[in-house]
């Protein structure tokens, strides 16, 4: 008896030393070295290490850019959000910020997930990332960052694209790199938050000030090319010169918008002006107010017609790139005025732009302008 027990004893005890199977259990077990499963979902609790979703991997020496493959924090989960309509995301987008974070070296230079949290306790509810470079690794690892950070923090971020030479050159080999250029980045962010949304254009200039033709072809084009990736991705189109709201019923609506769509306009994108009539403001006079309203009035208009909400993307509150002669009181007037009457049609705005109004070396804001950010973020 003595020596059956000993044995059951040493049975037992090489049962629980043995490894246990999570296949067979339904527990999950940490990959081992040895070719682990790369199916598991991984912990929204990690945080991703450098470059480890920024980029996909070759055996060659060539950049490969491909979709955010295994993510390894849940920003990038999208399974299991719903789509959001296009008047849903109006209503989110609020009061929001251009930035140049991805636009210039000096911006990525001094990024800091620092000025994101400080954007978002200041009121910021979107910032609109323009981005000017055609696409590289250190580029998409450095937007892969800033859309991790806005998202985990509670601001949407929208990202725009400059198009610098087809709005120089609008043929259609340029056409069809500013496609290129989209395709890759729509098939990177397909399984991103739907809060993330694409803004085509920075702003229409140069060349297709004078036509929408070719807007509308660059449109269409670039609209069917995402959606091959992200069918119900907000994507925000615009009109011609300089995006004014006036020209928006020059919109052609592309094929594949799939109700997913926004226009996007500007006013008084640099400024004001003090002698320009198309956007005067001098003490805000009746006629100078009704400038404005106007143009608030034309996107009204075209909302209604077409069912698409609008947001104007860029406006500034003092000519600070042509001249800058608005005393702090004069911007904080004109700044009052626009945010009430965007407010009051229910028109979400981005302010052009951040580095007006914060120091990105020293991460803080500059106190001179605090009286404006006031004025409109209050």
């Amino acid at each position: 008896m003595k020596k059956l027990f000993c044995a059951l004893t040493l049975f037992l005890l090489l049962v629980s030393c043995s490894p246990s199977s999570s296949e067979n259990s339904g527990i999950s077990s940490s990959p081992s070295q040895s070719g682990a499963s790369t199916e598991e979902t991984p912990s929204s609790s990690q945080s991703p290490s450098d470059g480890e979703w920024a980029s996909g991997t070759s055996d060659s020496d060539d950049p490969v850019f491909s979709p955010l493959e295994n993510p390894s924090s849940d920003w990038i989960q999208q399974s299991g959000q719903a789509a959001i309509s296009p008047w849903e995301y109006q209503k989110l987008l609020k009061k929001g910020m251009d930035v140049d974070w991805s636009k210039t070296k000096q911006g990525r230079t001094f990024y800091s997930s620092q000025a994101v949290l400080h954007f978002r306790q200041a009121g910021i509810n979107h910032v609109r990332i323009r981005v000017r470079d055609q696409l590289d690794p250190q580029l998409l690892q450095s937007l892969d960052q800033q859309v991790s950070d806005c998202l985990e923090n509670g601001i949407i971020p929208i990202i725009a694209y400059q198009a610098d030479d087809f709005k120089n050159n609008p043929t259609e080999e340029e056409l069809a790199k500013v496609v290129q250029w989209w395709g890759i980045l729509a098939e990177r962010y397909q399984d991103v938050s739907p809060l993330l949304a694409f803004d085509l254009l920075i702003e229409a200039t140069d060349a297709l000030n004078k036509d929408s033709e070719p807007l509308n072809r660059l449109y269409e084009a670039v609209v069917t090319e995402i959606r091959k990736t992200n069918p119900q991705r907000i994507l925000m189109i615009s009109p011609r010169l300089r995006f004014n709201p006036a020209y928006l019923h020059e919109l052609k609506i592309p094929t594949n918008h799939n109700g997913f769509l926004m226009a996007q306009w500007h006013f008084y994108a640099a400024g004001p002006s003090r002698s320009n009539e198309k956007k005067q403001w001098t003490i805000g006079t009746q006629e100078e107010k009704q400038l404005i309203l106007d143009q608030i009035n034309a996107a009204l208009q075209w909302q209604e017609a077409t069912g698409i909400p609008t947001w104007v993307g860029a406006w500034m509150p003092g000519n600070y790139n042509d001249g800058n002669d608005y005393s702090i009181d004069e911007q904080c007037v004109f700044a009052s005025f626009v945010t009430k009457a965007l407010t009051d049609a229910e028109i979400p705005f981005a302010i052009n732009s951040d580095t007006k109004f914060y120091n990105r070396e020293k991460g803080e804001w500059i106190a001179q302008m605090e009286p404006v950010r006031l004025a409109i973020f209050s």
